[in-house]
């Protein structure tokens, strides 16, 4: 039998009851993953550019052709974009981690639309220092466990300035994704990393984040 890891914990560092440690074999599966990430991607990125330019060419050689073909190329032109710049954002994620001054409000929205999470509460006029890549991932992780499962999610948040930290204070749902203690493991590394902290409260209804500020 497979040992857990203990990695994310409530407030008095005890194994987080609400969500069970992640499994070493889950981990070292997405590590397995991961270290392919950076050829993968690059071998993707080649193949998305020379895609795109074809449906260019396309796009110009129908100009004035069957209305529905050039819908069709057009939505495919969107897509293959949108598909290019998540690649991008992934891409990202492999490189090595440069702190930089971001503020608080930008990375917890570019976080939340990031899984389609609607935030209720107010942010402070305040900055962190981290790895924006990462530490975006890490938080849109976070509220996608916090925000329990099923569509239209809405997290309520609360925000403010604790020892020269920003402290995120989310309300988590009463139902948990499937994968909430694998997510949770990986935002709590990708947190820890650039100087922060991520736990539980000890009766599960609050997950709670803090990032450096400058």
């Amino acid at each position: 039998m497979t040992a857990p890891v203990i990695d994310h914990v409530d407030e008095t560092g005890a194994s987080c009851r609400r969500h069970p440690a992640a499994a070493r074999d889950g981990l070292l599966q997405l590590a397995l993953v991961g270290s392919r990430a950076s050829a993968f991607h690059h071998d993707c990125a080649s193949k998305l550019q020379g895609l795109m330019m074809a449906l260019d060419e396309l796009d110009e050689l129908t100009a004035n052709g069957d209305p529905q073909l050039i819908q069709a190329i057009r939505t495919a032109l969107d897509s293959t974009r949108e598909l290019h710049a998540l690649l991008n954002t992934n891409r990202a994620l492999t490189r090595p981690a440069a702190p930089s001054a971001i503020a608080v409000r930008e990375l917890v929205h570019r976080a939340a639309e990031h899984v389609r999470i609607t935030l209720q509460g107010t942010l402070p006029d305040a900055m962190v220092a981290v790895a924006v890549a990462p530490t975006t991932h890490a938080l849109a992780l976070a509220f996608d466990a916090a925000a329990g499962a099923g569509r239209g999610r809405t997290l309520v948040i609360a925000a403010e300035i604790v020892e020269r930290e920003v402290e995120l204070v989310l309300h988590a749902a009463a139902s948990q994704p499937a994968n909430a203690s694998e997510a949770l493991a990986i935002a709590t590394f990708a947190v820890t990393r650039e100087g922060g902290r991520l736990w539980c409260t000890a009766a599960g209804d609050r997950l709670v984040v803090r990032l450096p500020c400058p």
